[in-house]
């Protein structure tokens, strides 16, 4: 009888010790957010913890938002970008509350240039990509992606879109900012390069019109390789406005020269803007 009684106090008093514990802190993941792009969404998890930093069994934040025209936030802790801004999302528990700082990115598209690329040369050889990313309202935004190949083994890319090939193949260029991304795909051909030529020569353009400029590299053999992507350059950006695929626009009067550079081999043309 008395082991009985026992028994029934140690359970009381587990039943007492397990109903006597509270939450002393919600844990929040991840602690902060950034959304890229106008109605895109995040979702937050909360958890309540002990005083012991152990997480209890029954019960759930509740979510609101110190300023839903940025973002808005469900009962179940998920976020809605409604505007560009920062704001805090509070998760609240009885008298316990923790604060997660959000801010949103108006990022509306993101495209590299150029879509497709043939890089020609020995290993090493090199090429830029461009990057355009832009609002809801169609601005260009100073935002730096992160880039990454889909086979080092093939070709990498700089922090800046630069991209060096390494191995014969192809591969796909990534750009990405939060989850919006663009990419490139990159043919790799590991051969020597004698010299190259860029066509036309000459270019006569009016203010605003535009002018593509090819490259024809040649092989040791003399054999004539089109198509190869080559870095390009002008001498006068006050006259042209000048792409990675070599595309000049005439932005005033005047005169530029324009380089292109492939495996250590140049080739200049001239651009006239009336």
């Amino acid at each position: 009888m008395l082991f009985r009684r026992q028994v029934w106090l140690i359970g009381l008093l587990l039943a007492a010790a397990a109903c006597s514990r509270k939450a002393a802190t919600i844990s929040v993941s991840p602690p902060k957010a950034k959304i890229y792009g106008i109605g895109r969404t995040v979702r937050l998890s909360g958890k309540l913890l002990d005083k012991k930093g152990q997480p209890l069994e029954e019960g759930a934040p509740a979510w609101s938002s110190a300023n839903p025209a940025i973002v808005e936030v469900d009962p179940g802790g998920r976020l809605m970008a409604k505007s560009e801004g920062k704001t805090l999302v509070k998760a609240t528990f009885e008298k316990v509350e923790a604060s997660v700082p959000v801010e949103v990115v108006d990022v509306k598209s993101i495209e590299v240039s150029p879509p497709s690329a043939r890089l020609i040369g020995p290993a090493g050889t090199q090429f830029a990509l461009e990057i355009a990313v832009k609002d809801s309202k169609d601005r260009v935004l100073p935002l730096k992606p992160a880039w990454s190949s889909s086979d080092g083994k093939i070709a990498a890319v700089s922090e800046s879109g630069m991209v060096t090939s390494v191995g014969g193949g192809t591969t796909t260029i990534v750009a990405k900012v939060g989850d919006l991304q663009s990419a490139s795909e990159v043919r790799v051909s590991i051969q020597p390069i004698s010299r190259i030529e860029i066509h036309p020569a000459t270019a006569l353009v009016r203010v605003g019109d535009s002018q593509k400029f090819e490259i024809v590299a040649y092989a040791a053999d003399g054999r004539a390789i089109e198509g190869a992507s080559a870095i390009f350059s002008s001498s006068n950006p006050a006259v042209v406005k000048l792409d990675a695929s070599g595309r000049a626009s005439g932005v005033a009067s005047g005169t530029a020269t324009i380089q292109a550079v492939l495996a250590g081999t140049s080739a200049q043309a001239t651009f006239i803007v009336n």
